[in-house]
């Protein structure tokens, strides 16, 4: 269950930039330059803090437990490389 702590208003401008209320930014710890994954969920968009240490070791431990997996459905080494180097390009 989500807790909402602050709702505040804020608008969109000319550049497609909103401002995130003074409050929150404080609250929440945010600085210049900090990044957000965005994702539209319905009618709404909704900004996720990145925690760069934490997602790097989210995104090795399922890159272990996918290789894994590639692994013993047959997959060699440089086929799963192959891969990754096609998804990278393709992004």
């Amino acid at each position: 269950m989500v807790t909402i702590m602050a709702i505040d208003l804020t608008k969109l401008s000319q550049k497609g930039q909103i401002v995130i209320p003074n409050a929150m930014r404080k609250q929440l710890g945010l600085k210049e330059g900090t990044k957000f994954l965005v994702v539209n969920v319905g009618d709404m968009i909704v900004l996720r803090k990145l925690e760069l240490n934490q997602e790097r070791a989210r995104l090795k431990t399922l890159l272990k437990e996918n290789r894994r997996k590639a692994e013993k459905v047959g997959f060699t080494e440089r086929e799963i490389r192959m891969f990754i180097h096609q998804s990278r390009k393709a992004a």
